[in-house]
């Protein structure tokens, strides 16, 4: 208990307390909706005893992870989301299997970042270094021509705006430098330490004063029907003492590990901490953390205790009169936050999109670094920065699955009536098209067709133009 940094949350905890009642005898006379996020502060190569335990760990989850997506789906109809906010001191190697992720549907990747002793000017160029690595795998991409660059945040060590007293950071005006490089929010909060702000259980804007450290301790809560202009979004975990614990009450700081798993009582705790808009109290947002990457872990997040978990969220709190269970990515919960500002209401479901689209990689991933000129829901377009004969492409545009040879360029748009055009060009290329499809090649130099028992197959090397319709 000394150690949970109660000198900073308690006073705030105790202070809020007839609201958060008012709050909860309001809630049993409407549907309220919820909105549930687990952020993962994911390291694949924390502890590792062996250079292959990192990939072993993340192939691990795409596995584990789909297969609990897939129950979900069975018993309940939802589909859990995570959120995988990956730091770069943990590999550029893996930046391709976690684009995969979002390719596959399992959640999106954003950014945790663990840095000390900088300065304004060093931090800024070492982000800069980052974001544009990223990108080239088309990680921290949106939907758009060209496409948008934005990404969230978490913190290493919890020590946002130099919060941890000169350790970890260094850097008093970091607020403003990441909405400088394009975060729309930060995710790292509750910490239980010294980083923990007075402010809690909340959504709300820290503007930064260079001055000082720790700008975001306090600040003006995100309201609906008012959009605020200054300041760095902070989305707020759930902070709190769970009084159901077994055996005595705990600190409840929405930590998600297999120990400490998503029990009945703490859901319960999570939703009484009623995290959400002002004004738009029947929105609410359980934002948990991990650090998943670990094996200790992954019970409690698609193991057993995982599977438990999603057992109470669909059964106790998602029968659709009380309450609405919604997964949702931290990007997601950003535009819900943003729909709420606008004055929206209703269905948060239908909000999900509504001020940053999706993650360009939930319509292509490719494994080699490549420039992105547009991705949108109807149209493709980059090129490879060094072409090489192990380049591998999955998409989704047309009928057109997967692209693989020494490809240099490639583009897709979609016409009306549904036909798509792809064009691309390179040596020694092989491109697979869904089983049915009969391609229209309209410009090739040479390319092989060939029937397959999955689907159609084109083999060859030049420039090539082809017309599908799903």
């Amino acid at each position: 208990m000394r150690n949970r940094g109660l000198v900073h949350w308690l006073p705030t905890y105790a202070a809020t307390w007839n609201a958060r009642r008012r709050l909860k005898h309001a809630r049993r006379r409407q549907l309220t909706h919820l909105l549930f996020l687990v952020c993962d502060h994911f390291e694949p190569k924390h502890g590792a005893v062996s250079p292959d335990q990192p990939a072993q760990r993340i192939e691990a989850w795409r596995e584990g992870y789909r297969q609990l997506q897939a129950g979900c789906l069975s018993r309940y109809g939802t589909r859990p989301l995570h959120s995988w906010f990956y730091p770069p001191h943990h590999g550029v190697e893996f930046l391709p299997a976690l684009a995969r992720f979002v390719y596959d549907g399992l959640g999106e990747v954003e950014l945790h970042y663990h840095h000390s002793g900088d300065t304004e000017e060093t931090l800024r160029a070492a982000l800069t270094e980052t974001l544009s690595t990223y990108r080239k795998y088309g990680l921290l991409l949106h939907e758009g021509a060209p496409p948008v660059p934005a990404f969230g945040f978490i913190h290493g060590d919890w020590a946002l705006d130099n919060s941890a007293d000169g350790e970890y950071c260094g850097v008093n005006s970091e607020l403003s430098l990441l909405q400088e490089l394009g975060c729309w929010g930060d995710l790292t909060m509750p910490s239980t330490n010294r980083c923990q702000t007075r402010k809690i259980n909340s959504i709300y804007y820290g503007v930064d004063d260079p001055r000082l450290p720790k700008s975001h301790d306090w600040g003006s809560d995100a309201s609906a029907g008012r959009r605020q202009r200054d300041g760095l979004l902070l989305i707020q975990g759930p902070l709190g003492i769970n009084w159901r614990a077994p055996k005595y009450p705990r600190i409840e700081n929405a930590s998600l590990t297999t120990s400490n798993w998503g029990r009945p009582d703490r859901v319960r705790a999570w939703i009484d901490a009623h995290v959400h808009v002002l004004g738009r109290p029947e929105w609410l947002f359980i934002k948990l953390h991990t650090h998943g990457a670990i094996e200790q872990d992954f019970d409690g997040l698609f193991g057993r205790r995982g599977v438990d978990m999603h057992r109470c969220l669909n059964e106790e709190f998602n029968d659709g009169k009380t309450f609405r269970l919604h997964y949702v990515t931290a990007r997601q919960a950003y535009n819900v936050i943003r729909a709420a500002e606008a004055g929206h209401g209703g269905d948060p479901a239908q909000y999900v999109d509504f001020a940053l689209g999706r993650q360009v990689n939930s319509a292509y991933v490719a494994n080699r670094e490549h420039r992105l000129e547009a991705c949108t829901r109807e149209s493709l377009a980059l090129r490879v920065m060094a072409p090489a004969d192990d380049f591998d492409m999955s998409l989704r545009m047309g009928a057109v699955r997967r692209v693989s040879g020494c490809v240099e360029e490639l583009s897709s748009r979609v016409e009306s009536g549904g036909r798509t055009i792809t064009s691309l060009n390179g040596t020694g290329i092989t491109v697979e098209l869904d089983a049915g499809t009969r391609p229209i090649v309209l410009d090739s130099v040479a390319y092989e067709r060939f029937e397959t028992s999955s689907g159609v197959v084109l083999k060859g090397s030049g420039p090539l133009a082809l017309a599908t319709t799903l």
